[in-house]
């Protein structure tokens, strides 16, 4: 009799939460809450995503060897859905907040782990010992290191992990080598290199934990020696502990205070020169910190969590050092990763399974997929809101890239559902790339993006080498790093690259990570002779991406789109 899979249940019930199931150390089912809830960003318990991703995996809660919890501890969802009042902060509150009891922390710390345990037990009836925690830098280093490729046999691996903050810390620095963990150093939350992007964010009348990545696109814009000037302040706020391998306080004012501080330094600064000095800080950081950690290790080979390795410019340069050997960063390495790192780590702390390349993540279409009575009924129920043309095609992917090569834009709800902030063809808007003015007409038709703002390029695997080079062989399958595009071939991709300095964040597609996307592709290069596509999320501005074809058809009729390919449906709007 074949021994018992076990199945692990990994949580994370903050912002942009969700969760996880994995079995034997397989991730087979990962879902944000948002694309359930239909509320960008959720934060909170992940209700309907628990159940989701347990009915993708075909698990009964009653059969989950364990449940657990990212971050030892978590902010009630009331406290994370209005971060203003908090946000907006001074050294004044800062002090204040230093003359609370001591012991204030551990009862609000106590009273959330036992609010935890209750709800998920609650909700899925099972008993309560079945459920543990995992602390929330931890998590993140187990997404990187358990998911990433290239490092599965005993040698030694240097993991990185920076973000915001969580359970108190905002960086740490572990040496791994098979399932032990040996952290060598970590940096305290009033330290953290994050918060300072994300509260930038919100001085710049942006969302903070969603809109950094615009901050990273007008970057790019402004005039460099500006930005530097600019970003001087900002060495007020930030320097590096003796050995290099923690980032500390330059002064008295904590990260976590710092709204005033930027308000100050920045008033008067051009919006793009503040977007400038963010970034030219946050990457000249980022490099010397790694720099560091890998010349005090002698460890060359990296891997990467935490939301502040979201910053695809920052990931360009750290790949670029001499001194990195390898790099593989977390796709989507925000929070919405925390719950795979939590469950991969249990699995392998219980097992002590040696081999770890069940745990590689080839592919992120981790969510649900449709079938054609689901399909059928959206169409039924959109043709009362708009008069529709749908054929059959015999072949789908030769359809959508006749399209494509005739000009037309083409949204895609096929297949599984991908995992994470980026679409990677399954939820995606696709047009030929070669044309600039296709960024304006996107914009007008659906995604209202900001001016600045670029899209991205979904490249053949085989074709990549026209477009890039990748000396490491980094594999961005995931759209986690940005390269500058080739100057004889960017042409073709142009509206999929940055229009200031040419950058691009390309999705490498495999035909074993998507058979049909690749074949799709190799179509469109058939008739064009370009391997290339601009691909962006297929959604409502401000909307999370689509989940089911109901949800695809909808915005077909909000929206000026014209043609969305479902699994075996092409459905246009008649003419």
């Amino acid at each position: 009799m074949a021994d018992k899979p076990i199945h692990i249940l990994g949580i994370h019930d903050g912002h942009n939460c969700g969760a996880t199931v994995t079995r034997n150390g397989v991730v087979v089912a990962s879902v944000c809450e948002e694309r359930l809830s239909r509320v960008k960003n959720e934060v909170g318990y992940p209700k309907k995503a628990i159940e989701n991703v347990l009915n993708i995996a075909g698990v009964d809660a009653s059969e989950l060897d364990e449940i657990v919890y990212a971050s030892l501890f978590m902010h009630s969802r009331e406290h994370l859905v209005d971060v203003g009042p908090w946000y907006t902060v001074g050294l004044r509150e800062q002090r204040i907040r230093a003359t609370e009891p001591k012991d204030y922390q551990k009862v609000i710390f106590d009273r959330r782990k036992r609010e935890r345990i209750a709800e998920v037990s609650q909700h899925l009836s099972v008993a309560e010992d079945k459920v543990t925690f995992v602390e929330h830098h931890l998590a993140h280093l187990t997404a990187a290191y358990y998911t990433a490729p290239n490092h599965q046999d005993d040698r030694p691996v240097l993991g990185l992990t920076c973000d915001g903050a969580g359970d108190g810390l905002c960086a740490t620095v572990t040496i791994c080598r098979g399932n032990d963990f040996v952290r060598i150093a970590e940096t305290g939350r009033h330290a953290s290199l994050g918060k300072i992007y994300s509260r930038a964010t919100f001085l710049m009348g942006m969302t903070p934990w969603e809109h950094e990545y615009k901050l990273m696109g007008l970057a790019p814009y402004a005039e460099p020696e500006r930005s530097r000037a600019a970003a001087k302040p900002l060495d007020g706020l930030l320097t590096f502990s003796d050995d290099g391998l923690r980032f500390t306080q330059a002064g008295e004012l904590s990260t976590n205070y710092c709204y005033e501080f930027l308000r100050e330094s920045f008033e008067r600064v051009r919006f793009d020169t503040i977007a400038g000095a963010v970034q030219s800080f946050t990457e000249s950081m980022l490099v010397d910190w790694v720099r560091n950690c890998v010349r005090h290790t002698g460890i060359s080979d990296i891997v990467c969590g935490g939301g502040v390795f979201m910053n695809v410019k920052a990931n360009m340069l750290i790949a670029a050092l001499p001194e990195v050997t390898s790099m593989y960063v977390m796709p989507s390495a925000g929070d919405e990763s925390l719950s795979i790192g939590a469950a991969l780590y249990r699995y392998y702390q219980s097992s002590q399974q040696a081999d770890r390349s069940e745990s590689t993540l080839t592919d992120l279409y981790l969510g649900g997929a449709f079938e054609s009575a689901d399909e059928a009924a959206a169409i039924d129920q959109a043709r009362s809101d708009m008069p529709l043309d749908v054929s059959q095609p015999n072949d789908m992917n030769a359809a959508i890239a006749e399209l494509l090569a005739n000009g037309e834009i083409v949204a895609c709800c096929r297949g599984r559902m991908e995992w994470g902030a980026r679409a990677l063809g399954n939820r995606s808007i696709l047009a030929s790339a070669d044309n600039y003015g296709r960024v304006d007409e996107i914009n007008r038709m659906i995604k209202m993006r900001d001016f600045w703002m670029p899209f991205a390029p979904s490249i053949r695997e085989e074709a990549a080498s026209r477009y890039l080079d990748d000396p490491k062989s980094l594999n961005p399958w995931f759209m986690t790093f940005a390269y500058q595009a080739k100057p004889d071939t960017r042409h073709q991709i142009a509206a999929g690259s940055h229009p200031r300095d040419h950058t691009i964040r390309p999705q490498i597609v495999t035909a074993k990570a998507n058979p049909n996307y690749h074949a799709m592709i190799s179509e469109f290069e058939a008739r064009t002779g370009r391997g290339g596509l601009l691909n962006t999320s297929f959604n409502l501005h401000g909307h999370p991406i689509v989940h089911t074809p109901a949800e695809a058809l909808s915005v077909l009729s909000k929206s000026g789109l014209k043609h969305v390919a479902l699994n075996a449906r092409l459905v246009s709007k008649a003419a």
